[in-house]
């Protein structure tokens, strides 16, 4: 108990020492007459540069997008002709739904990452495209590495 009493006005004078003079002292200026303060000068930065929505960057992330659905499909229309080989995709098991499928992603994709672009989300709005495109890639490489 004698400890806690020791440690404890311990952190209550360290914590007084913090307390700048300057703040316990009266303030000198306070018993002249104040001079007028000098102007606030605001220093106004144009904005950023909004660039369009479909610029060159973007034009070349939803491509690469769109080929790797495009990949999809051909390669999926490709090892569904292996004796044995079936569709994991409940909702593509025709081609017709698969392209229905890619057609409605690849639009989701640009439709959100119009979105962003709106909102002022540029860096997210250059993802978003990669981020529908990259599932097919990986099923398109998985699904030419399925030979007879």
């Amino acid at each position: 108990m004698n400890s806690n009493k020791r440690a404890i006005t311990l952190l209550l004078a360290m914590g007084l020492c913090l307390i700048p003079l300057s703040a316990l002292a009266a303030d000198p200026a306070a018993a002249t007459p104040a001079a007028p303060a000098p102007p606030i000068i605001a220093v106004v930065r144009p904005p950023a540069p909004v660039h369009k929505f479909l610029d060159g960057p973007n034009v070349l992330m939803f491509g690469i997008s769109a080929a790797m659905m495009a990949a999809d499909i051909a390669t999926t229309k490709q090892a569904l002709q292996v004796p044995g080989s079936r569709e994991m995709n409940p909702l593509a098991k025709s081609s017709a739904s698969l392209s229905v499928l890619k057609f409605a992603s690849f639009g989701a994709g640009m439709g959100i990452s119009y979105m962003m672009h709106k909102t002022g989300h540029h860096k997210a709005e250059r993802i978003v495209p990669l981020i529908f495109g990259v599932p097919s890639g990986i099923a398109a490489a998985h699904n030419a590495g399925i030979h007879q």
